[in-house]
């Protein structure tokens, strides 16, 4: 089985798809984790070696991926047996961003880049830049729409 998970920062993706690789036993994949080197300072690596990365993840009998809907990543749409589109509100993204920072910036919570000052600027400027772009982000999903599953925040609280 191979699924990818799309959505904006903190609606959720890593945790749903940590209760899918459990669930079925398959390993899951954070894209940013692929886009930046989170042991090298959070340095964003080269199109090379993120090329390089992905195609060794979708060649895998199967795989659980998440990430933001980005160009870059768009063979994984057609490589996938199923897409869930995690459809969250704008208040709870930002609400969720915000509070997610607070409980990394305090050691509450593990974090894969150092919750600064300038991070949580970010994160929320990536959250209103998904937003600005989704419909982009379902054009794109609208050609493999026999295997889009649409959640939301209420479907995600059920699983």
């Amino acid at each position: 089985m191979k699924i990818y998970i799309i959505g904006p920062s903190g609606s959720g993706k890593t945790t749903f798809s940590k209760i899918l690789s459990k669930k079925y036993n398959i390993k899951a994949y954070e894209l940013d984790c692929i886009v930046y080197d989170d042991k090298n300072n959070h340095t964003k690596r080269t199109d090379k070696e993120i090329a390089t990365m992905f195609n060794k993840i979708i060649k895998k009998k199967s795989w659980i991926i998440e990430d933001v809907g980005r160009n870059k990543f768009e063979k994984g749409l057609e490589c996938c047996d199923k897409i869930y589109y995690l459809k969250i509100s704008k208040f709870i993204v930002y609400k969720r961003v915000i509070k997610r920072w607070f409980k990394q910036r305090f050691g509450k919570e593990k974090y894969n880049y150092p919750p600064t000052l300038f991070q949580f600027y970010d994160m929320l400027r990536i959250a209103r830049l998904y937003f600005k772009n989704e419909k982009q982000k379902l054009d794109k999903i609208k050609e493999c729409k026999d295997k889009v599953v649409f959640l939301t925040s209420k479907d995600l609280k059920l699983m």
